[in-house]
Formats: C-alpha cells, sequence, structure tokens
C-alpha cells in the first residue's frame, strides 16, 4: 500500500535578512551564509560527498555579521584532508581562494568519511556515514484542490497540477531532502526535507512541487545521515526566523568541532526526469 505523505515545504525565501547564498546539490555546493550577532568571525567549513563522481568540495570562510552580509572572505592556506573507514586518504588542493578539491576520493553507499581541517593553528573536525542509495520508482502528476478566500464570504476552489515522487523507503531510519530542478535550474523557492517516521520500510508518494506545461522537471532524492539532516532542518528553521518580529535564532546545528560552523555530509543521490506536455496534463484525473 502507498502512503502519502505531505513534507514540510515553505513557497517563498522571503525573509528580512540575506542569511545565505543558496546552496546547489550536485556533488559540491555553494556557501551558504550563516549569520550571527556581531562578534568575532567563526570558521565556516562546508562540505559535501556524493555517490556520484567527484571530485568535492570542501569551502572554507569566516562568518560576518548577523544584521550585515558582506561576502564571507575565504580562508586560503589551511590543510584539509579527508579520509574514510577502508583507508582513502585525501589531502585537498586549493582551487582558488578557500575552496578546497578531492582527487582520491570516492562517494560509496556504507562508507564513513571524516574531515579535519588545520587553519591558522586550529584543528577542526566532522564525519558523516552515506546512507543506503534510494532509488526513485517514477514520478507522476496528481490533481490537488485547493480553497481561496476572498472578501466577504466568497471562496475559490483552485485545481492545480502537482509532481509525485514515489520509492520505496528501506527498513531503516532514513533522513531526506529533495531538490527540484525545472528546466536544469534549481527552483530554490521549495525547500524540501522529510524523515521516514511513519513510512519506514514503506512505499512513499511525496508531493514535490507545482507542474507546469512545457518544463522539464528533474527530481533529486538525497539519502542524508541524522547529522545531516539536522544540520539542514536547524537552518531551514533559521530562514524562516524573523529578527525584526522574533528572538535572534541561533545557529544551525553541526557536525564539526571546536567551534566551527557549517557541516560536512555525506549522501547519496537518485534522479528521474518529467517532461511536462499538454497532452501529460489533459490525461491527468
Amino acid at each position: 500500500m502507498i502512503r502519502k505523505t505531505k513534507i514540510r515545504c515553505k513557497d517563498s525565501l522571503h525573509i528580512v535578512f540575506s542569511i545565505l547564498a543558496i546552496f546547489i546539490f550536485s556533488g559540491c555546493q555553494k556557501v551558504i551564509n550563516v549569520d550571527l550577532n556581531d562578534a568575532a568571525p567563526l570558521i565556516v567549513i562546508e562540505g559535501l560527498i556524493t555517490d556520484r563522481v567527484g571530485p568535492y568540495t570542501v569551502t572554507i570562510s569566516k562568518s560576518g555579521s548577523y544584521f550585515n552580509q558582506p561576502v564571507l572572505p575565504p580562508v586560503s592556506d589551511a590543510v584539509v584532508i579527508i579520509t574514510d573507514n577502508v583507508g582513502t586518504t585525501d589531502t585537498l588542493k586549493e582551487k582558488r581562494p578557500g575552496i578546497y578539491l578531492t582527487s582520491k576520493t570516492r562517494g560509496i553507499p556504507g562508507r564513513t568519511y571524516t574531515l579535519k581541517v588545520l587553519s591558522e593553528n586550529k584543528e577542526y573536525m566532522g564525519s558523516s556515514t552515506m546512507h543506503s542509495h534510494v532509488y526513485i520508482d517514477s514520478l507522476s502528476l496528481r490533481k490537488s484542490q485547493t480553497q481561496h478566500f476572498g472578501f466577504g464570504d466568497d471562496a475559490e476552489d483552485k485545481i492545480n497540477v502537482e509532481i509525485h515522487c514515489f520509492f520505496k523507503d528501506p527498513g531503516e531510519k532514513n533522513f531526506y531532502r529533495i531538490k527540484v530542478f525545472t528546466n536544469d535550474t534549481a527552483r530554490t523557492e521549495n525547500y524540501l526535507l522529510y524523515d521516514d517516521q511513519y513510512v519506514n520500510g514503506q512505499e512513499t508518494a511525496l508531493r514535490v512541487a507545482h507542474a507546469r506545461a512545457g518544463d522539464t522537471d528533474r527530481i533529486e532524492l538525497y539519502s542524508l545521515d541524522n547529522q545531516t539532516y539536522g544540520y539542514y532542518r536547524t537552518l531551514e528553521d533559521l530562514l524562516y526566523t524573523n529578527p525584526v518580529f522574533g528572538s535572534t535564532p541561533a545557529n544551525p546545528n553541526t557536525n564539526l568541532n571546536n567551534g566551527a560552523l557549517g557541516y560536512f555530509g555525506a549522501c547519496a543521490i537518485s534522479s528521474k526526469t518529467i517532461i511536462i506536455t499538454n497532452s501529460l496534463l489533459n490525461t491527468v484525473r
């Protein structure tokens, strides 16, 4: 039996302050600009290993002010080393200021990766285990109905066509992020995180995006470990905290030690593409 699960999805990134350069999961990532209160800059380390072909990137910078977000200054001349639990040691090369690339690391599900960074006489470490590759079985279109209220008692029902992603959740604890690319451009307005608390080991259907005629949509499913998921979940909370009307948000959770901000993660990625034609839309019931 397929169990449909509604996941947490914010359709807008209208926030008072600009706290990050949106990251794109494509085997590497852009800098996530994490805000702090006015304080001494801290090191920000961001790295992601996937089961796609490398090289993989580790970005190192310094944090900025909470209410004043310049471009984060890069950290150069750091020693960056990634090891795995089968004995591979990879010393990364600095491609440009603050950007370090792997040369030996291979992303393989089941392996645990450890990052060590030596910078300004301090050592920072973090580790992540790559979970199983979870394949997307299929993508399909479904109609949904939403109700919009106008002035007075008037209400209007709106019919939407949405893309649903189907996959079999393994019989273990899993955490996911879904990324939607439309015509090869990441749809950054969708921030989709999900865990299998209620569907562990079951066939799962997730509503992931609105369908529009003429678009080609690629859905990517990322299998995360608990710590990486925790980072993205608390980052999401930070994104949607209003500093004017609420309290100052805390920093996202991190799996890095010694006061570093950011994250070091490993994940397996599955993807599938659907072309939204008018004839396909006309078949949706």
